[in-house]
């Protein structure tokens, strides 16, 4: 059985449908109202709204995508993925609902199930740097850090700005023992986000492997001063001081 990352060093993206014409005016006005409650935050608001958007378009795709997600938000990932299911049943080709329900799966750490999502968004729409993105941290989450390596390089070379790839192939390359990779990807992680606490932890963690331990010091601190509820950081900070 192949051992799984923790889930705290999974990063998760999710992908609102906003509104847009495109229903009868009262299943509409509800999932606009929907959308609205979602963005303020409001996800139990959320779900009541676009419940009456379903009970008024049943064939629409659309509100179960955005249902799904504010399930999501709530934790409820089952009900999440039932949502993104019956979503897919109405439009198979919903790029949008196969790559939520792979970010539910991994956030449920199914991360084969997620894999076979992301593969799907990719049949889809091969140039889609988030799936690619988000396939490498399934992979990761199965220790495959060589395929995650492969993903999240496609990934960057399609979003060159998108600091979580950094970071994700930074973890993958820690991983793999190759330490000087990694401390060049978080770097470029912490210049696209520099307020990104654990990309300077893993940094940290990465420079006292390589016993560069004054500057694990600096990235531990750092990484303190942006998060200083995270016990992690704490401890790693104390195996060297």
């Amino acid at each position: 059985m192949r051992k799984i990352a923790p889930l705290a060093e999974i990063w998760l993206a999710i992908f609102l449908l906003l509104p847009a014409v495109i229903f009868a005016a009262e299943a509409q006005n509800a999932f606009n109202e929907g959308v609205k409650y979602y963005q303020a935050g409001k996800y139990k608001e959320a779900v009541a709204a676009y419940n009456r958007a379903i009970k008024s378009s049943p064939k629409a795709d659309e509100p179960y995508n955005n249902r799904g997600l504010a399930y999501f938000k709530l934790g409820q990932n089952d009900e999440a993925i039932r949502d993104y299911d019956e979503a897919i049943k109405l439009n198979p080709k919903s790029t949008d609902a196969y790559f939520n329900r792979g970010n539910a799966h991994l956030a449920k750490k199914q991360f084969d199930r997620a894999l076979k999502d992301f593969d799907e968004v990719l049949k889809l729409d091969p140039k889609a740097p988030r799936a690619y993105r988000q396939r490498g941290l399934a992979h990761n989450g199965l220790n495959e850090f060589e395929q995650a390596i492969r993903d999240l390089t496609e990934a960057q070379k399609l979003d060159p700005k998108d600091g979580e790839i950094y970071y994700s192939r930074g973890f993958a390359y820690r991983r793999l023992g190759q330490n000087d990779r990694a401390i060049q990807d978080y770097s470029e992680a912490i210049k696209l986000e520099p307020k990104n606490g654990e990309a300077y932890n893993n940094r940290g963690n990465a420079y006292s492997l390589l016993g560069r331990y004054d500057d694990a010091v600096k990235d531990y601190d750092a990484a303190i001063k942006l998060e200083a509820k995270n016990a992690r950081i704490y401890a790693n900070s104390g195996v060297i001081r």
